[in-house]
């Protein structure tokens, strides 16, 4: 069990390193952007959880205590209401979250099965059924202790009611099982940065030629922006909408809801499918003013799609500080291969839609 406690903990311990990466790669924890993902906070929520979790179980490795078992289960299973409710729907999420119920089912049924300080009996003190200790009667064996001795069994009699001290190589594993983590976290970066150095930056600019190229053309309501082997994109409308949200701290002079489809013809990544939200677009009015966008209800919002399927309707909301008779959305979208693709598309704002 000892060994199944480890191994469980530091697996989480490293999964969270390594989630923690793949989602500064995705964007998923980039908040610095105009529509951070608000996923992302209740994700790196379930990965600081999950973290603690591996902490407490390694450290519990030589530990019989209840409490520190069942603090490392309640963790685990923090995890997973975490990830389950406020990280989003995407495969690291659900990794997560079987991990945690998995973990903290194997941390419940151990801290249950392990005695408290409270159930040990220490000494040659008895419990009665009724709560009470009572003394057993001591023998006459005739044998009359001298001072000295009398002294040298009183000290081993508190001794026996101590506990061991804690064994050194308990320490040395945790500091251990962090220098590994830290090690392969690090190496993993090495890696990179090595693999970088090699690419062939002739090539890379090539690339970025290309993507200006690409980015160069205007497409209008209707056009599809198709990057090959990789994505779709096709705005359909710009509706004006009277909505306004109550909660809501901004007061846009005017509410747009972008309508747009998307295809996913061949976009994998490790972390998620393809998935084209308002985190991929800026909105500029005809004064050239970025918007920002607006919480409005009852709209159609994207949804994440395989290879082979497409997203119709998809809808996102923005609010302008300018009115506009048109505007200019510009779309960033990162491929296959980690490149950034653009495209411009010129709306004309459309009559107000109804909202629920």
């Amino acid at each position: 069990m000892k060994l199944a406690k480890l191994l469980i903990s530091v697996i989480a311990m490293m999964m969270t390193f390594v989630f923690i990466y793949q989602s500064m790669i995705s964007g998923t924890l980039d908040f610095s952007s105009q529509t951070p993902n608000i996923y992302g906070y209740g994700w790196l929520t379930g990965l600081a959880l999950l973290l603690i979790a591996g902490t407490i179980g390694v450290a519990s490795i030589n530990n019989d205590d209840r409490k520190i078992l069942l603090t490392a289960a309640k963790f685990y299973f923090g995890t997973a209401i975490v990830m389950l409710l406020f990280a989003g729907n995407d495969s690291m999420t659900a990794t997560a979250t079987v991990y945690g119920v998995l973990a903290g089912i194997v941390f419940l049924v151990n801290g249950l099965m392990t005695k408290s300080e409270d159930d040990q009996e220490y000494g040659w003190e008895e419990k009665r059924k009724w709560g009470k200790k009572k003394a057993p009667v001591k023998k006459d064996t005739g044998y009359i202790e001298t001072w000295g001795e009398n002294d040298f069994n009183e000290k081993t009699k508190k001794d026996l009611k101590r506990k061991s001290p804690r064994k050194p190589w308990v320490f040395a594993t945790i500091w251990i099982s962090i220098v590994i983590i830290a090690g392969i976290f690090f190496g993993i970066a090495f890696l990179i940065d090595e693999e970088e150095s090699r690419y062939d930056y002739s090539e890379q600019v090539q690339n970025d030629e290309t993507v200006t190229q690409e980015s160069a053309r205007v497409y209008g309501p209707g056009e599809t922006w198709t990057v090959d082997g990789d994505f779709s994109v096709t705005f359909t409308a710009a509706n004006e909408t009277d909505f306004r949200n109550e909660f809501a701290e901004a007061n846009p002079a005017q509410v747009l809801v972008l309508t747009y489809d998307y295809a996913n013809i061949g976009h994998e990544k490790d972390v998620m499918d393809l998935y084209i939200s308002s985190v991929s677009f800026y909105v500029i009015d005809e004064s050239g003013v970025i918007a920002e966008t607006y919480p409005v209800t009852g709209i159609s919002y994207p949804q994440e799609i395989p290879i082979g399927a497409s997203c119709l309707g998809a809808q996102e909301a923005f609010g302008l500080k300018n009115a506009s008779q048109e505007v200019m959305v510009h779309v960033e979208i990162y491929g296959n291969d980690y490149e950034p693709y653009e495209a411009y598309f010129k709306l004309p704002v459309q009559s107000s839609v109804p909202t629920v």
